[in-house]
This record gives C-alpha cells, structure tokens and sequence, in this order.
C-alpha cells in the first residue's frame, strides 16, 4: 500500500505541475478543493490517478510549446471564458488582441482550433505572410482524415481555397474565366422586391438576404433553381440551412471528437450531418446533369451569363489545354463558390443595408449617384455590366461596410515551412500562423475612429491610399491568392443595392437593437448581424 500511496503522491505532484501550466485558477481549485479532499482517504489516490489520465490529455490540448516562448500570448483560459460566453470574433478581437497590439507590434500567440498558432496583425508583416506561399503555404490541416467534422465534409477533401503549388495554378487555370451576370442578378433582386412587398412593416433582411445570395448562387453558380427568394420553406433552403446554421459551433471545431467519434451523443449534429448527405446528393446530380448537358452541343447562353460550373468544365475541353477538374474536385469547387457567394456575400449586403439606413445623409448622396447613372422614372430599373463601373461612392459604401462586416474574421491558417522571421519576431518552423482580418479593419493605431463608418475613408488619396501599406484593408485577402470571388460578389451587391436605393428608403425600427452600432452574432469565422430588421419606404 505504500509503494501505492507513494506513486500517488508522485502523480499528484504531475498534476499540480500540470494544472499549474494552464493558469492560476486551476491550481487553487486543485489545492483548495481536489487536494484537500484526496488527502482524507487512502482510497481515493486512485481518483488522483484517473484525474491525472484526464488532467494529461487536456495539457496535450493546451500545452504551450517552448519554442513559441519568446512571443507574447492570449492567456487558454481567456479564450475559453470567452467562447463558452458566446462571444463573437469581434468581441475577443477587442479584450485580446488589440490591446496587446502595441506591445507585441502586431504578432502574438493564441490558441485556436488546430493548437497554438501566432496571430498576425501587422500590415507588413501580414503582406510577407501572403506573398511568400513557399514559406506560409496553406496549412496541411485540412488535408487530416481524422478531421472529418461537419464543416470539413461540407468543404471537402480540397478546393482553390485550400491547395497549394501545382494544384492550386490548375484549378486557378480552370475557374479563372468569371462571369458578371447582371442580367441574372437582375431577374433575382425584382422577386427580392416583391417579397419585400408582401411584408407589413420592418424586413428581416438578413433571411431575406440569405434567400436571395442562396438563389444567386444555385443559378449563377452551377445553373440550379433553388427558388428559396420566393419559397423559404423549401426543402432545399432548409436542408440547406439545417446544415449551414452553426456549422461553425466552437465545440466541434475546437475539439473535433465531438463532431465524428462521439457524434452518436449529439443527435441533433447528426442530423445535420444526414442534411449534408442529402445536399451532396444533390451536387452530384448537378455535375452529372451538367456534364450530359455540355455533352450534347454549344449553349447558346451569353458568355457574361453562364453559370461557373459551364465555365469550369469549359476550361477542361477545347482548345484552352487545361487540365479538367473530376466530378469530385468540381463538387469541391462548387461548394467553396456557394459559400463565398451565399453567407458571406448576404452578411456584407444586410451590414450594407444596415449602415445606409442608419445614416441618412450617406443614403441620400448614394441615391443620387444612382439616379443619376438609372434615371427616376417610376418603374424598375437594373443596371448593365457597364453600368456597374459609373458607381463610385457607392462602392466605397460597399468597401465600408465590408471593413467593418468582412466576409470572414480571418484568413485560412498556413504553416511555417522553415525558420523564419515576421516583422523581426522569429516564427518556428511548423508554427501555424494566422491572417488576423478584424484586428486590422478595427485598429485604432492604423484607422481613424475604426468603429466609425466613413466611406470617405476610400477616396482617391483618402486615408487608405495615406497608409504606410495598404494590408490594413484585407476583405478579400490579397496577393495571388485573393478571392476570386471578390468581383462576382462585388457585382452582385452593386445590382441589389443600387437598385433598392432607387427603390425604397431605408430606416431602423424605433426598437433596433443595432441603434448605437451594428449587433454581431456568435457565428464563428463569419460576421452575422443579429436579428436585423430594416423598414423599406417605397418612393414609387
């Protein structure tokens, strides 16, 4: 019994050494409540020890690695308080990493989904980060089976958001064609409109967006009619929608044996598991139905007009020598292009929206561009692909609003290939490294009043074109790997919003939640406005 006795006594040593490594606050609960407790009773070292089992697998989770030593970090249990609170991107971008930016100029540590990874916020250091893929290419995580969660299923094995190298120059070659659907974009903003009809009092603009960037997508997309704008009960919108809605819950994208080898004592995650099965289903018949399509001759479809999925087999056949995407690399393209035209674009368009009625005077000089450029007659009026380019403080309305709603809250992780340095900080190789967007757009030290929404900020020789280095401002990314999707989005949102200023005025409820500043959800990676409800006055 005492050789027992003596070996628990030694893992509990372990285990204060290990408690201690996390925090304070676990070594008092340690010492005032589990030591105590295992000191009355002989038997209960054998608890010690299972504690110990338990304790050791949590610090492989959050043990912080000597090599990242030198750099200042963001306490594990901070993030944890935070994200067990529901707090949003935004929300640990204000209490952690900008208030550490000064001292740490802008690269520090915090623990993320894949482990400790060093946060880059630096404008320079950031533009090395981009334009050395050799050194920072994307990160091989994606790529481990073992991470077969909901949202790496959705994602796929790899697409032009993921690859590196080779592959990534194939399928760029293969979807570099874009298409400026305008007309399209049209048809879909004149049903958004008569939704809007329908509804007696103040819109829910971010479902209504929701629908109508889903629609956008499916047509312009892969040539699928969804119908949800019109149809929101739809089995697709749900399934869907089931699959979408807190596909980025922190759980299971922080502990991923959640989401696959303990699913079964999840049921509602496994039924949004068996949505994605179902809409995979669909993306296969897509392609399938697609591809018999091209089989039989020409379109006769407009070039500006075909859907991506045309354009991406049409790059694979012919005279243009591509190397041809498979059914499923194509599906994986597919899915990146849903995503990047659906959640994101909806969420830049409802911030859009949000900020024109909540500033009035900013509203009416962009109404006036756009009469100016599609006259005021009492009638529905679209702009054509020329058109789109005779808007221009529109766009820097749009620009805004993107640097204070962007499309994701930071970029993609990357590995560190070799030892290298950022901004004269060492950075190991095999360190993860992350493109900190939020911390940029909302940093005092780089922007004027950032929380402020200021379009001017975006004229020719305004304050972005006065920085020091134009990576403060990253919506997209940047380099050669800057979203492709950037100009569809871009035309998508100057079609819908120039026309619903033509349209309607904009104004906020008298009970807004978002009165004194636009209200994020908890929705991880992206910005979601809570609960955006916007009144839609018709001037014609």
């Amino acid at each position: 019994m005492s050789s027992i006795i003596s070996a628990s006594q030694h893992q509990i040593d372990q285990l204060r050494s290990i408690i201690h490594s996390l925090g304070s606050d676990p070594v008092n609960v340690f010492q005032n409540t589990l030591l105590p407790s295992v000191k009355r009773s002989k038997f209960k070292y054998l608890g010690a020890a299972i504690a110990l089992f338990v304790v050791s697998r949590v610090y492989r989770v959050f043990a912080y690695p000597k090599k990242l030593g030198h750099l200042k970090r963001i306490p594990v249990l901070s993030t944890l308080k935070s994200l067990i609170a529901s707090e949003n991107d935004l929300d640990r971008t204000r209490k952690f990493v900008l208030p550490r930016w000064k001292e740490t100029d802008g690269v520090m540590t915090a623990w993320g989904q894949f482990g400790w990874e060093v946060v880059v916020a630096n404008p320079e250091a950031v533009r090395t980060v981009l334009y050395k893929p050799d050194i920072f290419p994307k990160s091989s995580v994606f790529e481990n089976p073992k991470h077969k969660t909901l949202i790496f299923k959705f994602f796929g094995n790899t697409n032009m958001s993921l690859a590196n190298a080779h592959e990534w120059r194939r399928r760029r070659k293969a979807t570099f064609k874009r298409s400026m659907p305008a007309k399209t974009f049209a048809v879909l903003t004149s049903r958004m409109f008569e939704q809007i009809e329908k509804i007696d009092g103040p819109v829910h603009v971010q479902k209504l967006l929701q629908r109508f960037t889903l629609d956008a997508i499916g047509l312009i997309g892969f040539g699928f009619e969804f119908n949800a704008t019109n149809t929101p009960e739809g089995e697709w919108v749900r399934t869907y929608n089931d699959v979408a809605d807190n596909i980025a819950d922190f759980r299971y994208l922080f502990f991923p044996a959640l989401d696959t080898t303990y699913l079964g004592l999840f049921p509602e995650r496994q039924k949004k598991h068996e949505s994605l099965n179902r809409l995979n289903t669909l993306f296969d018949q897509i392609i399938e139905n697609k591809k018999s399509e091209l089989a039989k001759g020409a379109s006769n479809v407009e070039e500006n007009e075909k859907d991506l999925l045309t354009l991406m087999m049409e790059a694979g056949n012919g005279d243009d020598q591509h190397e041809p995407l498979t059914s499923e690399e194509l599906r994986d393209e597919l899915v990146l292009f849903f995503i990047a035209g659906h959640d994101t674009t909806s969420n830049t368009m409802t911030a859009a929206l949000y900020f024109l009625a909540a500033n009035p005077d900013i509203q009416t000089k962009a109404r006036r561009e756009v009469l100016g450029v599609l006259g005021d007659e009492p009638l529905d009026a679209w702009p054509t692909v020329d058109q789109l380019k005779e808007f221009p403080y529109l766009t820097k309305i749009m620009k805004e609003s993107i640097r204070l709603a962007p499309p994701v809250s930071a970029l993609l992780v990357r590995d560190t290939t070799v030892d290298t340095e950022l901004n004269g900080v060492v950075i190991p190789k095999g360190t993860l490294v992350k493109v900190d967007v939020l911390s940029l757009h909302y940093n005092a030290n780089l922007w004027k009043d950032p929380t402020k929404f200021d379009p001017e900020r975006f004229t020719d020789g305004g304050e972005l074109d006065s920085m020091p280095s134009a990576y403060a401002y990253l919506p997209f990314g940047g380099g050669s790997r800057q979203c492709i999707g950037m100009n569809f989005s871009l035309a998508e949102q100057r079609v819908a919003l120039s026309s619903i200023l033509r349209k309607y005025e904009l104004s906020l409820p008298e009970d807004c939640i978002h009165k004194d500043g636009i209200v994020f959800g908890s929705q991880m990676l992206n910005m979601t406005a809570k609960e955006m409800m916007i009144n839609f006055t018709r001037r014609y």
